[in-house]
């Protein structure tokens, strides 16, 4: 691991577990002098239960209120809203990090057991599928929880 971290993603959904993550991305890029950070909101899929219905081609949805937020109080970094249209939510976030070359992921990892059965856990498949390195912040992390 010799190579310099230059590129740092954090993902996040507007949960306070993603903000404590993007407080730990904002200090990683400090301490590791990284030249861009970018905060991800990934956009999910419209759900269709029972009938398959083609995906319309749709104008990107607005930035959400808390997103802008989140750029505004954390300086030097961008917001980037990705549509994840008809795809698997992590699989997009890992292919958009793959085209962008970034070097680290940083992610909460803060779902209920029934959620991650129920649906997977976004955490999870990001540890596992991504080409880089991946950091996962637990919610006991916060210093509220503990």
């Amino acid at each position: 691991m010799g190579e310099r971290v230059s590129h740092i993603a954090c993902c996040v959904d507007g949960s306070e577990a993603a903000k404590l993550a993007l407080d730990y991305a904002v200090r990683l890029r400090d301490q590791l002098g990284a030249d861009q950070l970018d905060i991800i909101h990934i956009v999910p899929p419209a759900v269709y239960f029972g009938v398959y219905y083609p995906p319309e081609p749709t104008t990107p949805p607005d930035t959400p209120d808390w997103l802008i937020a989140l750029g505004e109080h954390t300086p030097h970094c961008n917001v980037v809203m990705i549509d994840s249209f008809s795809n698997f939510p992590p699989a997009a976030a890992i292919r958009w990090a793959d085209e962008k070359h970034v070097d680290l992921i940083v992610a909460a990892s803060h779902q209920g057991a029934f959620r991650r059965m129920a649906v997977g856990s976004f955490a999870g498949y990001l540890a596992y599928h991504a080409s880089c390195p991946v950091l996962l912040i637990p919610p006991e992390m916060h210093p509220d929880a503990r």
